[in-house]
């Protein structure tokens, strides 16, 4: 089950923190992986555009997505970077097609 994910920040000037916010919460998922978040993958991207973002999140089931949305790095994240976006994250489901990556 993917999701892309765009994330627009207010100002440009808050591009760094998210950058290092992003990072902190790949390293805190990894971290927890063992709590629950086995199953996830979660990618970060930063675009041209220094006030957008895109994620894309693959969840084995809803068991891992709750494990996500659940985890204390993500509350961490939500907490850091909520109030620079312009507006909330947009998610959009993704149906694949073909991938290298495993079933």
């Amino acid at each position: 089950m993917p999701l892309l994910v765009h994330y627009t920040l207010k100002s440009a000037d808050d591009h760094d923190h998210q950058v290092a916010a992003m990072t902190a919460l790949v390293e805190g998922l990894k971290s927890e992986g063992a709590a629950g978040t086995d199953g996830l993958h979660y990618s970060c991207y930063t675009t041209e555009d220094p006030v957008r973002f895109v994620g894309v999140l693959q969840f084995d089931s809803d068991v891992g997505k709750d494990a996500f949305l659940n985890s204390e790095a993500f509350a961490s994240y939500k907490a850091k970077v909520g109030p620079t976006f312009a507006n909330p994250p947009e998610a959009v489901p993704l149906s694949s097609i073909a991938s290298t990556r495993g079933a």
